[in-house]
């Protein structure tokens, strides 16, 4: 069975790491399922997989919305009978200090950069478990250590590093590989201004796929 024959599901692919992500997923051989929350913001995504060449089923997903999460891990299925790895990158990542920021901003933050991490998690580990897949998440240094103007980006990526660290031995004994990602705020686009360059992020996703045993036959 070759790459072509194996799933790849990436959220927050509108930009930055997960555009670069599925593209390189897709360039490695990998049937690659690329998400956003607008498909209206799918421009420039669909323009770098025609540059490389490669194809992507781009899709609609918003994280923070459980029944759409799992209605579009439902219809991957059906398309493709299988899912072998997820990369969770979906994430809000915005420049304010806590008390410049309204609670309807903060709330946002927790609810795509946590729970939306927490939505998408349950959805695909029981598909996972029966691919013996990997669930790749990408966070940020900015979770454990912290930056001025980011509080509340900081506070979703730290939340989410303690409910990854905890959930990585769970899902290890049911046959999931956890993988975390941590790209520097450039990679990440933290601050919105600061030129993005995705690779340091996407090398370590690409390796984290390829470390995948040769997929079983369906």
């Amino acid at each position: 069975m070759t790459g072509t024959s194996r799933t790849v599901l990436i959220t927050g692919t509108a930009s930055g790491v997960g555009l670069a992500a599925a593209v390189a997923a897709a360039r490695a051989g990998w049937r690659t399922v690329a998400m956003l929350r607008d498909p209206g913001r799918a421009g420039a995504l669909r323009r770098a997989a025609a540059e490389a060449e490669v194809e992507l089923d781009v899709r609609r997903l918003d994280v923070t919305d459980e029944a759409c999460v799992a209605a579009a891990v439902d219809a991957v299925l059906t398309d493709y009978g299988r899912l072998d790895a997820v990369v969770n990158n979906a994430g809000a990542r915005h420049a304010a200090t806590l008390p410049g920021a309204s609670v309807a901003e903060v709330r946002s933050s927790l609810e795509i950069g946590l729970l939306g991490v927490l939505n998408v998690t349950r959805a695909v580990v029981p598909h996972l478990r029966t691919s013996g897949g990997r669930l790749i998440t990408v966070t940020g240094v900015a979770g454990p250590y912290g930056r001025p103007v980011g509080e509340r980006f900081c506070t979703a990526e730290f939340e989410g590093e303690e409910h990854r660290g905890g959930h990585a031995a769970a899902t290890w004994a049911r046959g999931v590989t956890v993988s975390v990602i941590e790209p520097g705020s450039g990679a990440a686009g933290v601050l919105g201004r600061i030129p993005l360059d995705p690779s340091d992020a996407v090398a370590p996703i690409v390796r984290a796929l390829t470390a995948l045993a040769p997929a079983a036959a369906h």
